[in-house]
């Protein structure tokens, strides 16, 4: 049997904490921004992705095509997000868990002008089984 406790402290901005490839990854996200104004790009998953906010309070800048939306998370709150979007951390101490399929691609686009900015395919590490 082996276990693996972590404490759940991110050392960067993205860690992948846990993972069962072929199936999902769990990773800690320190938001780089802490005013959503200041977001320049949003990214968009082929898959939904759950945030759950830890540690203090954090935002969620989402994009439908169309229109903004800012959604601020207290601590233990969680949201499934399928639009664009990016995050900022509105306490120093906040950030979140993010929880998303091991297989999917990344659209990035300009916030202000909606432009493609370019795509990123994440593929398993090894083997799927």
């Amino acid at each position: 049997m082996t276990i693996e406790i972590i404490d759940l402290i991110p050392d960067s901005r993205w860690g992948v904490i846990f993972k069962d490839e072929g199936a999902w990854r769990a990773g800690l996200y320190r938001p780089e921004f802490t005013r959503h104004e200041d977001i320049t790009m949003m990214e968009k998953h082929t898959c939904p992705e759950l945030f759950v906010c830890i540690g203090g309070r954090t935002g969620l800048l989402l994009k439908n095509g169309v229109e903004e939306r800012v959604v601020t998370l207290e601590q233990n709150q969680a949201l499934m997000v399928t639009d664009y979007h990016n995050g900022f951390s509105i306490d120093p101490e906040g950030y979140f868990l993010v929880i998303e399929r091991t297989i999917f691609s990344t659209d990035y686009i300009n916030r202000s002008t909606g432009a493609f900015i370019k795509r990123v395919d994440v593929k398993p590490e090894g083997p799927v089984t």
